[in-house]
């Protein structure tokens, strides 16, 4: 049986960063729903971003890495390098595993990875999917499934991303259930908390 707790999967490339820490800024305090994020980064990149994000949040944000379990108040960046994916517990909750190989290489990590991963282990209707600013097409395939499966997904809309190649994508693909702006993506997570 899949986990029904709630998760929300953010991806991004290019013009994310900055997207991304106006995001979770914009969250209240103690924000319960785990995140999850994939961002094209280098490895040597992934440690300054994550205290970036530390600085405006009160909930918990690491490194993705082998076995972690998914908890309340966390926000968890894959690390760069490897993809990051889902796998169940010997104790049946979520937990991070860190993949070597995936169902694309040229980006690592990847959103598509991480977004066809957590299929096997959460109930779509449980998973909130977030595309942002980026080049090429990187979680289209993923927002295509998961909206399919019944998961709920948006994406920054263009007048606000950087690169609209991902979101776009998406969009073409029939992937995408709104195109919202960041201050409405940012109300959107946190209805989906509530």
């Amino acid at each position: 049986m899949k986990n029904t707790s709630k998760i929300i999967l953010i991806g991004a490339s290019t013009g994310g960063p900055g997207v991304i820490e106006k995001l979770i800024c914009a969250l209240p305090e103690h924000f319960p729903v785990p995140i999850c994020i994939v961002q094209h980064f280098p490895a040597e990149l992934t440690h300054s971003f994550v205290s970036r994000l530390q600085t405006c949040t009160s909930n918990r944000v690491v490194e993705s890495k082998e076995g972690l379990a998914l908890e309340r108040e966390m926000v968890i960046v894959a690390h760069g390098g490897s993809h990051l994916g889902f796998a169940r517990g010997a104790d049946g909750l979520p937990r991070i595993t860190q993949l070597s190989e995936g169902v694309r290489s040229d980006f690592v990590p990847s959103v598509d990875c991480m977004m066809l991963s957590a299929l096997e282990v959460y109930e779509p209707a449980s998973i909130l999917a977030i595309l942002l600013s980026g080049i090429g097409d990187d979680g289209a395939d993923g927002m295509v499934k998961i909206k399919s499966l019944g998961g709920f997904s948006v994406c920054q809309n263009e007048q606000s991303s950087a690169v609209f190649g991902m979101p776009g994508r998406a969009i073409e693909r029939g992937g995408v259930c709104q195109v919202l702006s960041i201050e409405e993506i940012a109300e959107t997570m946190i209805r989906y908390a509530q």
